[in-house]
């Protein structure tokens, strides 16, 4: 009788001294601790390296530089450095048919047009950034809304007039990661026009049994230029230049870049500069690159070296 309460101790000393033993083991002398902690865990769902990935997002900045109507900066010294061949031949023609100049621009921006992101206020331009997700549409405001304008249209090789009431040009700007340091952006010109409508718009539901939902949205009519829609690659410090051909009083480009006023000398003259900066560098594994071919004929191929890192 008296034997068995100190087996029994000794057996309650063994079993806590080899948890000890485990415990000290797993924690102080595993070379490997840090897989046994939750951060380390999360750590290594990002990656073989232990990247946190994120999701893929862009950062585009837009500059507008408005000069008086035909201002050299505007129509000669922006279009001297970029290069308008960046666009396939056929979108060329198309855009140059509306009144549109597109180009992208390679190295440093020239001296006069760097002046205006260093001058004193309040002639200093200020580039406006929106950080998107990829694949999310951002909408560019290049011209405030006027009463009336008349158009003159070139598409699908045919010239029409139109007349809008109440209209404001835009740009609508996409941009998705291209290759291992690239964005390319799909940019469409857009007129919105007519009064503000309401109208309900169908939310998706998390259930396909949960009850419709709707939110209302208040708009004007929205026209999108789809046949003058361009795809264009952006390697980084790269820029895309847009503007217009201001002989052509009437046309799409006029209207978006240039704004009348009721004194002739007073009429002023826009250029637009986009940046794109992607957050993540690098194609992950198993991700495969776009393809050069599916964005326009000039595209520029992108190298995507296997071992870029991600930047965060």
């Amino acid at each position: 009788m008296g034997a068995r309460p100190r087996n029994s101790a000794v057996t309650r000393r063994v079993v806590m001294g080899g948890l000890a033993a485990g415990v000290a083991a797993a924690w102080g002398c595993n070379p490997r601790k840090d897989q046994l902690r939750p951060d380390g865990m999360f750590g290594r769902v990002g990656g073989p390296r232990g990247e946190v990935i994120e999701p893929k997002k862009v950062a585009l900045q837009m500059a507008v530089v408005s000069r008086p109507f035909r201002d050299p900066l505007v129509n000669e010294v922006v279009w001297r450095v970029a290069d308008e061949q960046a666009v396939s031949s056929e979108e060329r023609r198309v855009l140059q048919a509306n009144g549109i100049r597109m180009g992208r621009i390679v190295g440093d921006l020239p001296r006069e047009l760097e002046a205006v992101f260093s001058a004193p206020p309040p002639n200093k331009v200020e580039p406006v950034t929106f950080l998107v997700p990829e694949g999310t549409q951002e909408l560019f405001t290049l011209s405030d809304q006027v009463e009336q304008a008349s158009l003159i249209l070139n598409l699908d090789g045919r010239v029409t007039g139109k007349d809008y009431d109440h209209a404001s040009g835009h740009y609508r700007v996409t941009p998705e990661h291209y290759g291992g340091n690239s964005v390319v952006l799909r940019l469409t010109p857009e007129v919105h026009h007519g009064t503000v409508q309401r109208s309900f718009q169908a939310l998706q539901q998390p259930t396909p049994y949960a009850p419709q939902e709707f939110k209302i949205a208040d708009a004007q009519k929205q026209e999108s230029f789809r046949d003058l829609a361009v795809r264009l690659i952006v390697e980084p410090g790269q820029i895309v230049a847009l503007g217009c051909l201001p002989e052509q009083e009437r046309s799409l480009g006029a209207f978006l870049f240039t704004a009348s006023s009721d004194h002739v000398d007073q009429r002023t003259q826009r250029a637009v500069l986009i940046w794109a900066q992607r957050n993540r560098l690098g194609v992950e594994d198993g991700e495969k690159p776009a393809r050069a071919a599916d964005d326009a004929p000039d595209a520029i191929a992108v190298p995507t070296p296997a071992d870029d890192e991600f930047a965060g």
